[in-house]
């Protein structure tokens, strides 16, 4: 195993074009993603040579979820009470929708030569 992540890491030392990061504005948000890169006004590289990072897709997670700074009660509707001190959801499933958008800035590397896209991050500026 360590013989092969040595051998790794030396073609990537070696490598003619070593991986890099650039910027990039999303010009076309999904499904038909179209990004500029800001180095190359030139092209717009399609969705056919994108691949996108999960968390900045519409997705869908399942989580656990505790609480117990919580307290209230519930009434049925013949008024029977039930008082409650915490919440607990033992399989919740939360979609996240911050999916790409038109303008959004994004961290892209280019894989096989350019062959492919892969878009690793939004960019936030702090002005």
């Amino acid at each position: 195993m360590l013989d092969i992540i040595k051998r790794n890491a030396l073609k990537g030392v070696n490598a003619n074009s070593p991986v890099e990061l650039m910027g990039a504005v999303v010009t076309q948000g999904p499904p038909e993603l179209v990004i500029q890169l800001k180095n190359d006004s030139k092209l717009p590289i399609p969705k056919e040579i994108i691949i996108v990072a999960e968390h900045l897709t519409r997705h869908k997670r399942k989580v656990q979820i505790k609480s117990s700074d919580i307290k209230g009660f519930t009434m049925s509707a013949d008024n029977h009470v039930h008082g409650y001190e915490a919440i607990v959801m033992t399989e919740a499933e939360v979609t996240f929708l911050d999916e790409l958008k038109a303008g959004d800035e994004v961290l892209v590397t280019a894989l096989q030569g350019g062959q492919a896209y892969y878009i690793a991050d939004r960019v936030v500026r702090y002005e």
